[in-house]
């Protein structure tokens, strides 16, 4: 081949190249797509399929793809350009930096930040490794990585990167971006006068040394409008809002994120403007005005964020799946929700109660579409702490949308309102621990072979020993950076590998992806089939009263034959009561107990059953209670409230009317997770194995107990044995005690086991729930070090029906909003335990061994987990001295999940012993008297 030739054919090979970056550069991103894949073929010819340059049309593909809302196979295609980028080695890292510098915006965009730090800070190790922490691209980066680090409240870390920023070359554009960088983090932090100062040092200082199109205009000028707005000062936020938006189309079109958030921030300046008017009328007249004005710029919004939708009638709303950013489709989702939710209140004010129906409906098929967004959000999070953050932030978008259609249900009595808003809280309850067990089901049900789930399972093992490493190496005094940096490093790459098995999963095995992916919750209909002929389920939906602003309660109450819901106000006193009763069940101090305290304890625990079961008392009567709390009655023990008020002259425990003195009484994280997950279809091959630790200073546990950094000292607990003899007397066992009790023997062997019984000592993590840890005694054994961590749990696959965690706080943990509190008994019940009887506190040794041996006693004569529990209770009372009474001693102990008995009862088999002698007897005798009248007869 000729030299001239061959030129010929390396201009053709990037002809598709150079057409998709001019088709990028008008903005024809589909033209831009069609090129940018005709030249992977062309670079792969010349250059060979393992190149930068074919790597870099992936990456740029991904970009385009990015910006045109198609994230999921923008990720594809970035993932494309990694795995070249990572076996091209040492040439190939600037470019494998910079691809994590898009990717991580990519989850910025899409709300999940904890997975867009992972890539920015392995990015940053990048640069920094290879002598490039001064590049335009690593500017970039730490803009990225102050985002990312702000929106997840780490404000010192984000002032840590403006610190860099600060430093590199004294550019002109690293300076203007500490600017940008600081006055965001003040803006988030709530430091208003202090963002607004600097921004606009911000504005003014890319005007003077750069010119009128600087570099993050838009973005200043809009932040710049959010500081006046939340310092109350509306007409500047609406003149910088509209500099912005001005800038932004003439630089992005009309169809885009950026425009999409600007209008989105107008709409909530006309929401936030007072009226100026002094009567009632002309009071409503303005307010609906500036709400009709907050729609419209609503819809706008949504126009500019959804390539498809154009429709200006604020009555209708885009398809949640076809956006930019399914984050931003939420906020404004939310925000025109709420205008459409205040317009009814206005016309139920000025009295037109067909507009106020119409505004209602509206709000909530608009909140509806708000809560599909947040489903897709959820699904699209691998990372657990984002979809946590976001249960905890859509909290109250749940709460709202139960408020309308109840409001619905009450002015029009018709019954799918009621319905849609019981379905609506169960959506919001345990959303998070719902969603992992359905992926668990997908699995199972989905078609995935044994090999793939067992290489899931290696995965998430490795995974969690990993930052367990990280984990225990940080709480040290001076932890090793170059473990940590090395173990980091060993979780990115675990990481990834998991990410792409899951992918694997969705793409080959599509009975998994629509099972996992689903969003079903149990019906009102299908809970009433499957709710005993005498269960009453109560479920709360809370609004909590804050900063002198009433809330509200939503109870729905549900049995066989009805379903109910009733709306209650929350004043400061229920913030108050519940404080009051905690601290006071809490208390070990239990010796000094006065007449004030007991008369605090009495009042706030009648004033909690006259809210929260006394509207349902008449309807109760001789049935069994399960309750579903909210936010943070999920701490409450039911059980300690009273329905009468005592005369609080003298103190006397045994005379307080406990509910649990009229019902039997258990609890579930949801309805849905009550109906369709805590049951058992596995049989164990063996009955009961109990664990009892030593603690003695003989075989005293050589590792630090942690608990938040401090340290605990592990006392004997001799009931823990007593308790294991007496209950292994009732019920046929294997005892792990002393020496036995490890860490090795209990993950050996509790997967075969029908009822695990661990009485011993727990250790709360309360800032990292599934570092909450069990403590077994000590062993040698290289891999288990006698903490049983909660996220170990979770990797375990139990059969027993019942696990029964008598140590202290196994029901304890992290309260975390719109998900519950975040206990060690919850990897119980992950692991395949359909019931939990659990801890709300450091319960008392003696006096625990006693009320669990009576419980095994009742289930053992064949009563449900309920009501065994319920009889041990009762028992303690009747049998208990004045002190022993104290609620402290034996009402920590709570059941969550299936009541149903472990144990047939014999009372049956009596009954029909009985019936067959009295057959046998009536027969006799009818036998006898027949041949003593034919003898008569002769």
């Amino acid at each position: 081949m000729s030299p001239a030739l061959g030129k010929t054919k390396s201009i053709q090979q990037e002809e598709h190249y150079q057409k998709a970056i001019k088709a990028f550069g008008g903005a024809n991103y589909e033209e831009a797509l069609s090129q940018f894949r005709l030249a992977i073929n062309d670079r792969e010819e010349r250059y060979g399929k393992l190149s930068i340059q074919v790597a870099n049309v992936y990456s740029n593909i991904g970009i385009i793809l990015k910006q045109v809302g198609r994230e999921n196979e923008a990720i594809d295609n970035y993932s494309q350009a990694e795995k070249i980028y990572i076996q091209l080695g040492q040439e190939a890292l600037p470019n494998l930096a910079t691809l994590y510098i898009n990717l991580g915006f990519l989850y910025i965009q899409n709300g999940d930040f904890n997975t867009a730090l992972t890539y920015l800070e392995n990015s940053k190790n990048i640069f920094e490794r290879i002598g490039m922490a001064n590049s335009p691209a690593y500017q970039t980066l730490l803009l990225n990585l102050t985002t990312a680090y702000t929106r997840l409240k780490r404000y010192n870390d984000a002032f840590k990167v403006t610190e860099d920023l600060k430093k590199m070359n004294n550019s002109v554009y690293s300076l203007l971006s500490y600017y940008e960088s600081v006055g965001f983090i003040n803006l988030n932090n709530g430091n208003y006068a202090d963002a607004l100062r600097i921004l606009l040092t911000a504005y003014e200082y890319g005007v003077s040394k750069i010119g009128n199109d600087f570099f993050h205009k838009e973005n200043i000028l809009t932040n710049i409008g959010l500081s006046y707005l939340n310092l109350g000062q509306y007409d500047k936020a609406l003149l910088y809002f509209n500099k912005s938006l001005g800038f932004t189309k003439r630089k992005f079109g009309d169809k885009n994120g950026v425009s999409s958030v600007i209008l989105n921030n107008i709409g909530v300046v006309y929401i936030r403007m007072s009226a100026k008017a002094s009567d009632l009328s002309k009071f409503l007249v303005e307010k609906r005005a500036m709400l009709l004005k907050s729609l419209d710029y609503f819809q706008q919004a949504l126009i500019a964020i959804s390539p498809d939708f154009d429709e200006k009638d604020w009555a209708e709303n885009p398809n949640t799946q076809n956006s930019f950013s399914n984050s931003q489709m939420l906020e404004i989702l939310k925000h025109k929700a709420d205008a459409l939710r205040q317009l009814a209140e206005v016309e139920t004010n000025s009295g037109d109660q067909e507009a106020a129906m119409k505004y209602l409906k509206n709000s909530l098929s608009t909140y509806e579409q708000a809560i599909q967004s947040i489903h897709l959000l959820r699904n699209g999070y691998l990372n657990q702490d984002s979809k946590l953050a976001l249960a905890e932030n859509e909290q109250s978008t749940y709460f709202e949308t139960v408020d309308v259609a109840t409001k619905l249900y009450e002015k029009t009595g018709e019954r799918h309102y009621l319905e849609q808003a019981f379905q609506v809280s169960e959506r919001g309850k345990s959303a998070t621990f719902l969603s992992a067990l359905r992926d668990l089901k997908a699995q199972k049900f989905g078609g995935i072979p044994d090999s793939l789930r067992n290489q899931e399972e290696t995965l998430k093992s490795e995974i969690a020993a990993y930052k367990a490493f990280i984990f225990n190496e940080n709480n040290k005094n001076k932890p090793d950076s170059a473990k940590l940096g090395r173990w980091q490093s060993k979780v990115y790459e675990l990481e990834q590998n998991y990410s792409d098995l899951i992918h694997l999963f969705e793409q080959n095995y599509p009975n998994y992806y629509n099972l996992k992916y689903s969003d079903d919750v149990v019906t009102v209909k299908k809970l009433q089939n499957y709710l005993k002929n005498r269960d009453a389920l109560i479920e709360y939906a809370v609004n909590e009263p804050e900063k002198g602003k009433p809330g509200e309660l939503i109870t729905f109450f549900v049995t066989s034959q009805k379903c109910e819901v009733k709306r209650q106000v929350l004043n400061d006193g229920y913030n108050k009561d519940i404080n009051t009763f905690l601290g006071f069940l809490r208390n070990p101090d239990v010796l000094n107990t006065n007449r004030e305290s007991y008369s605090a304890y009495a009042r706030s625990a009648y004033s909690l059953y006259k809210l929260l079961v006394q509207p349902f008392a008449s309807e109760l009567q001789g049935y069994r209670l399960i309750f579903i709390p909210d936010n943070k009655l999920a701490y409450l023990p039911f059980d300690g409230m009273i329905s009468s008020m005592p005369d609080t002259t003298h103190m006397d425990f045994r005379k307080l009317h406990y509910l649990i003195k009229d019902f039997p009484i258990s609890y579930s994280y949801s309805a849905t997770l009550l109906y369709q997950y805590f049951k058992s279809d596995a049989t164990a091959p063996h009955n009961l194995i109990a664990f009892a630790p030593d603690y003695s200073k003989g075989a005293s546990v050589d590792i630090n107990a942690i608990r938040d950094g401090v340290r605990e000292n592990l006392s004997p607990l001799p009931g823990a044995k007593e308790e294991v003899k007496g209950i292994t007397k009732l019920i046929s066992g294997d005892v792990f005690d002393n020496s036995r009790a490890t860490e090795s023997n209990f993950k050996k062997d509790a997967g075969n086991y029908d009822i695990l019984h661990l009485a011993m000592h727990t250790v709360l993590n309360d800032s990292l729930p599934m570092y909450s840890k069990l403590v077994f005694s000590p062993e040698s054994d290289s891999l288990n070090d006698g903490w049983l961590n909660t996220y170990e749990v979770y990797n375990m696959k139990l059969k027993a029906r019942l696990a029964v965690l008598s140590a202290c706080n196994t029901g304890s943990g992290k309260l975390r909003k719109g998900e519950g509190v975040v206990s060690l008994a919850r990897g119980f019940l992950y692991a395949g335990c359909p019931s939990i009887v659990m801890t709300l506190w450091n319960v008392e040794d003696v006096s625990s061994a006693k009320l669990m041996i009576d419980f095994y006693k009742y289930l053992l004569k064949g009563y449900s987990k309920d009501e065994a529990l319920r009889k041990a209770k009762l028992d303690h009372l009747a049998n208990a001295d004045p002190l022993k009474a104290h609620p402290y001693y034996w009402l920590g102990y709570v059941l969550v999940g299936d009541q149903t008995p472990l144990f047939s009862t014999k009372v049956p088999y009596f009954i029909g012993l009985v019936i067959i002698l009295l057959f046998v007897v009536i027969g006799e005798r009818f036998w006898v008297e027949r041949r003593r009248k034919r003898r008569m007869k002769r």
